[in-house]
Order: structure tokens, then C-alpha cells, then sequence
């Protein structure tokens, strides 16, 4: 066996001897880990702070999570992410685990129920929305899950505050529901690991629902 060939399979052997045993996901999950990439793997899941500083204030600067903190609560399995800004600002940028519900396109205008062109789930205000489809409700349930934990973001946290008025008005437990603010908020270099920014996309996107009978 040639030196250096000996010196290959020792090197190897001792890299395998030091190699990390398989992580079991399913039983760190069961034990309440979670993989966090600011921490660059598992973490134990902190426990929620209560979602206001004010009971009833559903405004950004009444949150307890937010630009300055949130990243402390990204990637957990028990939370539900959501942005509602329209989807060709989310496009261009945006924070990973997200997914885009747009409420000015898709969930909300005063004068949807009077324009058939406009396709939104509910008119009225957001105090006191006015279903637009026989399934409004229905889809509203399938899109913000009840029975899960909700990190709601915008542009600047006004979206979130009009969303969480028709949530509230349609029984969601508000205990279990965060304005956690706007993208225009998350200059700190640790949200950086989770921007996805994709400035030179321009969109225009055609928004419909389809087989929804309006009222």
C-alpha cells in the first residue's frame, strides 16, 4: 500500500469516526424542536408572548412581535406566515416561509358586492364586512386556518389590523392571531437569511375566483 493511498484511507477513516449521527425529525419535532436557520439548526420552541401590548389594539406598534424581535419566532412548525400584501410587490421582495395572500386583491373592497368585476370576498368594512360569495366564509377558513397560530405582515401593518377586524368578526380566537408589521420594517442585518429580494421581477397579475356564486 502506497504512502499516500494510506494516508487517503486514514483521513477517511477518521472523518466517518467524527461524522454526525443521523438526526430522527420526526422524534425532535415530537419533542417540541424546531429548525432555525439563524441558529443554523434546532431550537426548542419558545413559548408565544401574548399577541398585544393592549387587548383590542390589532395595530403594529401594539405588537409583541415585530421587526425588532420576530426573528426569534421564524421557521417554527406550529405557525402559519402569511403576507397580504398584492403579489407583485411580494415578487419582488419578501420574507421566506411567507405565503401571499393579497387583501386589497383578493379579500377586501368596500364596493366588491356592486361590481361584478371586482372579485374580493367581502364589501361593507373591515368592521363589518359583507360576505360577496355564498362560499365567503368558507374560503376565508381554508385560506387563515382557525385552528392554527397566524404571523400576519404587510407593507407597514395597516393591511394586517383591516384583516384582523373580519377575523375577528368571523370567531377566529385573536389570542392566536400577530401583527407582526410591515416589510418596510425589517432593516435588521438578522432578517438578511430570510429576505428573499428579487427586485428586477415585474408582474402583472390577473386576479380571479372562480366557481364562487355571489350573493
Amino acid at each position: 500500500m502506497s504512502k499516500r493511498f494510506a494516508l487517503f484511507l486514514l483521513i477517511a477513516m477518521l472523518l466517518s469516526s467524527c461524522a454526525a449521527p443521523a438526526l430522527d425529525e420526526a422524534k425532535l419535532a415530537a419533542e417540541g424542536w424546531v429548525k432555525n436557520p439563524v441558529e443554523n439548526g434546532y431550537v426548542l420552541l419558545e413559548e408565544l408572548p401574548a399577541p398585544r401590548t393592549e387587548e383590542g389594539n390589532y395595530a403594529a406598534d401594539a405588537s409583541s412581535i415585530n421587526a425588532t424581535n420576530l426573528y426569534n419566532y421564524m421557521g417554527r412548525n406550529d405557525v402559519t406566515y402569511i403576507d397580504l400584501r398584492d403579489y407583485e410587490d411580494y415578487a419582488r421582495k419578501h420574507l421566506k416561509n411567507f405565503e401571499v395572500i393579497p387583501y386589497f386583491a383578493l379579500i377586501f373592497n368596500e364596493n366588491a358586492g356592486k361590481d361584478d368585476a371586482m372579485v374580493q370576498l367581502f364589501s361593507g368594512t373591515p368592521e363589518e364586512p359583507v360576505a360577496v360569495y355564498q362560499s365567503s366564509e368558507a374560503i376565508l377558513n381554508e385560506l387563515f386556518p382557525k385552528d392554527e397560530t397566524l404571523f400576519l405582515m404587510c407593507q407597514s401593518g395597516g393591511r394586517v389590523a383591516m384583516m384582523m377586524e373580519i377575523l375577528e368578526e368571523y370567531g377566529y380566537d385573536m389570542n392566536k392571531v400577530y401583527n407582526v408589521g410591515g416589510l418596510g420594517q425589517f432593516t435588521d442585518a438578522g432578517f438578511e437569511s430570510y429576505i428573499t429580494d428579487t427586485e428586477e421581477f415585474a408582474l402583472d397579475v390577473d386576479y380571479q375566483i372562480e366557481g364562487a356564486i355571489k350573493h
